[in-house]
């Protein structure tokens, strides 16, 4: 059975809509990205605080470094979000470095040094890397070694 949604929800839908038209051949996507490393073999509610924590700081240290980008990513809905693995900290270290080179707006993860078995031992522990908000052909070149999380 099919909820009926209520005028506010309808209304969100209707708004959503409406900024999705706006867009046209010469428009130039905004995304956020979050690069984890697959190494860590992370359960879902560790990856989720691990991209939560990738996000939001990536995306206040972009309202710093670029905020009429940044205030353009929102527009009027949420903004497009990637998660994508790394194999390694290494391939991860290696985003880190081309971000730290073209100087777009990132943030690198390290845990706090919780204990989760087998692989977090106390120790602080990189785990993420926050991209943007930044145009997608910025990064495409950097982005392309990552493989989008399913």
């Amino acid at each position: 059975m099919e909820l009926a949604l209520e005028d506010d929800i309808l209304q969100l839908l209707e708004e959503r809509k409406r900024t999705m038209a706006e867009f046209h051949a010469g428009y130039r996507p905004l995304n956020m990205y979050v690069i984890c490393r697959a190494d860590l073999e992370m359960s879902p509610g560790k990856l989720a605080a691990q991209c939560g924590h990738a996000f939001t700081s990536a995306y206040e240290k972009a309202l710093m470094q670029r905020p009429e980008v940044t205030g353009e990513y929102k527009g009027t809905g949420e903004g497009t979000k990637l998660v994508m693995y790394a194999k390694s900290l290494t391939t991860l270290v290696r985003a880190y470095r081309d971000l730290q080179k073209a100087e777009l707006p990132h943030h690198l993860v390290i845990d706090r040094g919780h204990k989760v078995p087998p692989h977090f031992t106390g120790e602080p522990t990189v785990t993420a890397l926050g991209v943007g908000p930044v145009y997608r052909d910025e990064v495409e070149v950097i982005m392309k070694r990552y493989t989008m999380i399913k």
